[in-house]
């Protein structure tokens, strides 16, 4: 006669087994899967793009209604520019307008293709009535103001987090040559380079001192009198060097002087890039960066054709990837430009823009 205790054995034993099983299995998969920072880059998310996909109360720009006359100059300037590449895709493009302070002296103007940012412009009103072009540029990553960058650099500062409950206000600011963020966080403000973000040392006296600055009307294209004829010719971006610190040799260079666009054209072809810093004042400006290229605005006739002698405006194609194109008499006057001790690369000749894949 079998007894019931040993009918039961065999079952306990294979329950005993099963067990041991399931947690070996387990420990198993716990030991392949790689570690967090690895799986989450796997599957291209990571904890910090998790945390900057939650919404952060106060951490977001307002459009506003514009004025008529800003729309007109937007549409115009976009026009123009859509005629050639980088800035192709701005052809029937939307538009987001947002103020810029102090006093919304400035606006952005996020140029957008559905619901994606593919370049953007900074229209400040000039002293004389009117509207200058302060800046633009185009794609798709690392323009100014960007909301995501801006959110990965705060969470990776410790700044805001997923659980963020202090109050915050952002509002978004523009100096000459400068965007910048105002972040007020609890009773803590901070000052970031909108550009490349980067907490700035300064208090509200020095960030009211550098925003008080005027820009300089001369030297960008304007909506009224003559420049109204003006046209671009096609970008030239020479694929030079676009890190500044990837060789310091250029700071022992000497200052080269009055720079035109024929003259940074040349020297484009020669060195691929020049540097630019302003001693003393780099913050100000987010220097030192890299010059890789230009794009001339000329006087032309109903049929396109060169008109007068007057000279160009010229913008000069500036930072990572030559993404943001700043007035380049603008920039000799806030510092210097320097030759970099390497020339261009035999392989890399100046040519017309392309737009900077985001993907790299």
């Amino acid at each position: 006669m079998i007894n019931k205790a040993g009918q039961k054995e065999p079952r306990g034993q294979r329950s005993r087994l099963l067990l041991c099983l399931i947690l070996g299995l387990a420990l198993f998969a716990a030991s392949a899967s790689p570690p967090p920072a690895l799986a989450s880059k796997s599957s291209r998310t990571t904890v910090t793009q998790a945390v900057m996909q939650e919404a952060v109360p106060g951490l977001a720009m307002k459009q506003i209604p514009s004025p008529e006359t800003l729309q007109t100059f937007t549409k115009e300037t976009i026009g123009k520019l859509s005629a050639h590449a980088p800035f192709t895709e701005w052809k029937d493009a939307g538009t987001e307008v947002y103020p810029l302070g102090p006093g919304t002296r400035s606006w952005l103007v996020n140029v957008m293709n559905g619901g994606q940012r593919i370049g953007y412009l900074i229209i400040s009103a000039a002293d004389q009535g009117g509207y200058v072009l302060s800046e633009y540029g185009a794609g798709t990553s690392g323009l100014p103001y960007s909301m995501l960058e801006l959110r990965q650099y705060l969470v990776q500062q410790g700044l805001i987090s997923s659980d963020h409950s202090a109050t915050i206000e952002l509002t978004p600011l523009y100096a000459p040559l400068l965007p910048l963020w105002k972040l007020t966080a609890g009773n803590e403000t901070f000052y970031l380079n909108a550009s490349v973000p980067e907490i700035l040392p300064w208090g509200p006296g020095q960030a009211n001192a550098i925003l008080g600055a005027k820009p300089d009307s001369a030297a960008m294209l304007s909506s009224s009198g003559a420049d109204q004829a003006r046209t671009p010719l096609p970008a030239l971006l020479s694929g030079g060097e676009d890190d500044p610190y990837a060789d310091l040799l250029w700071i022992t260079a000497p200052e080269l002087k009055t720079i035109n666009g024929a003259s940074l054209t040349a020297l484009l072809r020669e060195r691929g890039s020049l540097a630019f810093q302003s001693s003393g004042h780099n913050e100000a400006l987010g220097a030192p960066f890299m010059i890789t290229g230009s794009q001339s605005w000329l006087k032309t006739t109903s049929a396109g054709d060169a008109a007068g002698s007057e000279a160009a405006v010229v913008y000069a194609a500036a930072g990572p990837g030559g993404i943001r194109y700043l007035p380049l008499t603008a920039l000799q006057k806030a510092g210097t430009f320097h030759k970099p001790p390497i020339p261009l690369r035999g392989d890399t000749t100046l040519g017309a823009a392309s737009v900077p894949d985001s993907r790299q």
